[in-house]
């Protein structure tokens, strides 16, 4: 039903016809959800029209909808018109919503250092910038931990937790190797992001060149010298998930490191999976509370931890509302429909 409001809501404003008047109003007149859904789009488009010329909306509204455009122009010729239409409205709402949170945003999830010894780590929607003794810097996002083991001949670190992205300094002489989740990823002087979480092992690489091997030696922490799994060239992303057979992969490389800059950017994302990943970045979860939910397809760029304009999005856009548990979790659930 958004959907189709959305697409008439752009409709109308290139088409003043009679014809295509009388058939807006009787799509209207069905229901009071149609009439609505139409309103809730038209509102949207004002206020993405009020903020238009910003140079923050113009960039967050244009880098959204290049996403989803080019999504979208994919398909095929015939729905193709109405699903750019629709998108462009999705783009304004979240554009205008991720621009508020932006407005309004704190970095004082920022540290430059949150450790014990050799151990560095951070909370859930913090994030910490470690430099080594050798240069090389390591970057941490949301509830992350890290322990460095530096000797001669090795630089060693294991990822215990989350994510971390990895700037190594050049040193022929001493291999740099992360070891996590049963792997290891050996670099010389490079730039990459590895991340754990319970469903996947994910390593991409951002320049530079990294080999990715199983470990054999972890107590030991030595370079492992079984045969690569892979060899990443810039651009490429590693992925195992469970037990299904690993990948390597082009990755967008800006997206996957988004998180650096206190962003999320989802392209066509399920919604599932989308919840999962603003719940790394705050202690106040959102579930929800209908499976039917999860495989509804979401893009758009949010700040991390900003959970209300997220919900506030999802709330805008598709038939879902939201109630708050006793533990003041957010539950999201398929809106009724109005009888009469």
């Amino acid at each position: 039903m958004y959907e189709v409001a959305a697409r008439w809501s752009e409709i109308l404003r290139d088409d003043t016809s009679a014809m295509t008047r009388e058939a807006f109003e009787a799509w209207r007149a069905q229901s009071r959800e149609h009439a609505a859904a139409f309103d809730r789009a038209q509102a949207a488009h004002a206020l993405a029209s009020a903020l238009a010329f910003t140079p923050e909306m113009q960039s967050l509204r244009h880098e959204t909808m290049a996403r989803m455009v080019d999504s979208n122009v994919r398909r095929s010729r015939r729905t193709r018109g109405w699903s750019i239409a629709a998108s462009l409205f999705v783009a304004a709402v979240l554009g205008v919503l991720a621009l508020s949170s932006q407005m309004n945003w704190n970095r004082a999830g920022d540290s430059r250092e949150a450790s014990a010894g050799n151990v560095y780590q951070t909370g859930v929607g913090q994030r910490a910038v470690v430099t080594l003794d050798d240069g090389s810097v390591i970057t941490l996002n949301t509830d992350s931990r890290i322990s460095a083991h530096y000797r001669a001949g090795l630089r060693a670190v294991t990822l215990e937790r989350g994510q971390a992205l990895f700037k190594v300094a050049k040193d022929h002489t001493r291999p740099f190797v992360v070891t996590a989740a049963g792997r290891q990823v050996t670099a010389l002087g490079t730039e990459f992001d590895v991340y754990l979480s319970k469903r996947a092992f994910e390593v991409t690489l951002l320049e530079g060149r990294v080999t990715v091997t199983r470990d054999r030696a972890v107590a030991s922490a030595k370079p492992s010298t079984a045969s690569p799994l892979a060899e990443l060239r810039p651009g490429q992303q590693f992925i195992a998930i469970a037990k299904t057979q690993p990948q390597v992969r082009a990755a967008d490389v800006k997206r996957v490191v988004s998180w650096r800059h206190g962003q999320i950017v989802f392209e066509n994302e399920r919604l599932e999976d989308a919840i999962a990943e603003m719940n790394r970045y705050s202690s106040r979860q959102v579930v929800l509370s209908d499976s039917h939910l999860a495989s509804l397809k979401i893009s758009g760029a949010f700040n991390t931890g900003d959970t209300g304009t997220f919900v506030e999005a999802l709330t805008a856009y598709f038939p879902i509302e939201r109630s708050t548990a006793q533990d003041d979790t957010i539950v999201l659930k398929p809106r009724p429909v109005s009888r009469g």
